[in-house]
């Protein structure tokens, strides 16, 4: 099963903070309702626009996120307590805690937050010695992580890796190591799941979602089974299902087809 994680509640993202700040329910209700028709898995609940009112805005969202739509929530934040306040609303089947890192502060603050209420876990492949810059680094902390994890008694089913996509503007060739650690994750841990926020890819070129679509469809092709990104974008849900059913991931393309004639593609 493919995970689309829907990041379009953003608090780094001005309209989204101003209609959070003026507790407007009803925008955000539409924003949730947009993306889940547009083919989420989970949506994103970031409330990360002023680090003093992080705790109350986490829990007005998550209030009005849950209302909005019966899909898990992906609570994504460095404040445990931010997190934990989520989740003592909002714990579905399927919630995932967005992020740990192979940082000694992000694993001892997050993790226990993790067991306590047997949430998923984005794992972002970076540690205190920064993020890795090629290949190698980025399976070393995965391996890292994955032994911390396990450590703990947590399955890594539980697990979604993200190995830090990088703008192909500023860091040429960052793609390709991005395609083998995937590949090479899915081998040596076939439990664990991916969740790449692949926008990144694109930071710096015009037309930006040209370059989202196709390195959407590379990494489907690489074997990552989940994303963090904007389904609303145009082309994008297309292309998803469109990459499945080449790889035949989508057996005799039967959701694409369904989506044709739901007048989704």
């Amino acid at each position: 099963m493919f995970t689309i994680i829907a990041e379009r509640i953003n608090m780094t993202r001005k309209r989204i903070r101003e209609e959070v700040w003026k507790r407007n329910a009803d925008f955000i209700g539409e924003e949730v309702r947009r993306q889940v028709e547009a083919g989420a898995t989970h949506i994103d609940v970031n409330a990360g626009g002023d680090p003093s009112k992080e705790i109350e805005d986490m829990k007005w969202l998550t209030e009005v996120i849950s209302e909005a739509s019966e899909l898990p929530l992906v609570f994504d934040s460095a404040n445990p307590s931010a997190i934990e306040e989520g989740l003592k609303l909002c714990n579905r089947e399927g919630t995932i805690i967005n992020s740990i890192t192979g940082e000694k502060e992000r694993v001892e603050n997050i993790l226990p937050i993790v067991k306590k209420y047997g949430t998923g876990v984005v794992a972002l492949t970076m540690d205190d010695s920064g993020m890795p810059e090629d290949y190698d680094g980025r399976m070393e902390i995965t391996r890292k992580l994955a032994g911390i994890i396990k450590a703990e008694g947590i399955s890594l089913d539980r697990v979604y890796f993200d190995h830090m996509v990088r703008p192909a503007s500023t860091n040429p060739g960052q793609a390709g190591f991005i395609l083998d650690a995937i590949t090479s994750t899915g081998k040596e841990f076939p439990q664990a799941h991916f969740a790449l926020g692949l926008s990144n890819i694109s930071y710096g070129f015009p037309a930006r979602n040209n370059l989202n679509k196709v390195f959407l469809a590379m990494l489907i092709a690489a074997g990552c089974d989940g994303f963090i990104i904007d389904p609303c974008e145009p082309g994008m849900v297309n292309t998803f299902l469109s990459a499945r059913a080449a790889m035949g991931l989508d057996e005799y393309g039967m959701e694409y087809i369904a989506a044709y004639r739901g007048k989704r593609l």
